[in-house]
């Protein structure tokens, strides 16, 4: 901060950019609009580029930007949105002015931002989940158009082999509506494309986490897919100084708000930093429910005080994420019977 003269907020956005420059006691130097591009914004602020601090947001189109300053050495930082959001109220016209003024208050709330191979598992992952809501949502038209129609399909598990069976045994008999077909059709499509992608997700964490890929795996209720969500969401575990803050970035704590002496817990969050984290912690959850094991145990127990699977899924995921801390940290396999 002691050679550092100028403070620079960018307000990054698809097609443009607001840039906003201050000195150190807060005067406006420079501010503008540009394209999102590095070359456009590197002529509009390279006279003030060597001596400052570059503020922006974590959004959709900061990576390239980040990456292409990051590599010149500058000096950048991004901003964790969610606190950012606590801290002041959202205006586009006014985001720039205060990014670069909490860098130069030194207020600013600074974002993990993950290395090319972090980045690349997690932009997979989000392919595969994508992919994965698609064909659920496929599965779902798919046994409305039966329903719709009267169509009264054997009691075996939806899209089971048996039951598939018997749906190409429908769809084979008579006239069929091209409607369905298109929707089995598609439905291939994405099972196909989700196996294919589940090897390439499973090869890339192998190849570059051997350890924590094999050592998440020796948790009960965490199998190959799971720990590739874990891996793309948690790694580095070196940023978490405790399972608590682990716990509290999977999402899977209470809220707690305190004022003097007071203190009050309220609901889970339903949104989270980490949304695909937390849905694999309550996948995982789900398995361990149906073991004789002491989460599974637990669960039950839960389930039955509370009268809500919800909950104990919950309560399963918080105590699953202090096992994961522990197996991370050492890279060893877990021995205990969770």
């Amino acid at each position: 901060m002691k050679n550092t003269k100028y403070f620079i907020g960018l307000d990054v956005h698809k097609e443009k950019t607001t840039y906003v420059v201050k000195d150190r006691i807060g005067n406006i130097l420079l501010q503008g609009e540009t394209a999102t591009l590095y070359t456009n914004l590197y002529e509009r602020l390279e006279p003030y580029l060597k001596q400052s601090i570059i503020g922006l947001e974590s959004s959709t189109s900061y990576y390239t930007l980040y990456q292409n300053f990051l590599k010149k050495h500058y000096n950048i930082k991004v901003a964790n949105t969610i606190q950012l959001r606590q801290l002041i109220a959202k205006n586009d016209k006014l985001d720039a002015k205060r990014l670069a003024e909490m860098l130069r208050l030194g207020t600013f709330p600074c974002s993990y931002i993950p290395d090319e191979k972090i980045q690349r598992i997690r932009s997979l992952v989000q392919v595969r989940h994508s992919l994965m809501e698609e064909k659920v949502r496929c599965n779902t038209r798919i046994q409305a158009f039966l329903d719709r129609n009267g169509v009264i399909m054997p009691s075996y598990k939806a899209f089971s082999k048996k039951w598939r069976q018997s749906l190409m045994q429908y769809m084979g008999s008579g006239e069929i509506s091209m409607e369905l077909r298109h929707e089995y059709d598609h439905f291939l499509f994405l099972e196909k494309k989700m196996e294919q992608l589940d090897q390439e997700l499973q090869g890339y964490a192998r190849k570059n986490w051997m350890k924590e890929y094999y050592a998440v795996q020796s948790i009960t209720g965490i199998g190959p897919i799971v720990a590739c969500y874990v891996i793309a969401h948690i790694l580095p575990i070196e940023r978490f100084s405790s399972h608590r803050k682990l716990r509290r970035y999977a999402g899977v704590v209470p809220t707690c708000k305190e004022s003097g002496n007071k203190i009050s817990r309220g609901r889970i969050p339903k949104t989270s930093s980490r949304r695909l984290l937390r849905w694999a912690l309550i996948q995982a959850a789900n398995t361990i429910g149906k073991t004789d094991t002491n989460l599974g145990r637990y669960y039950r127990k839960k389930k039955k005080q509370k009268k809500n699977a919800g909950i104990a899924k919950v309560a399963v995921a918080s105590s699953l994420v202090d096992i994961l801390y522990k197996v991370l940290t050492t890279k060893k396999a877990y021995l205990g019977k969770n």
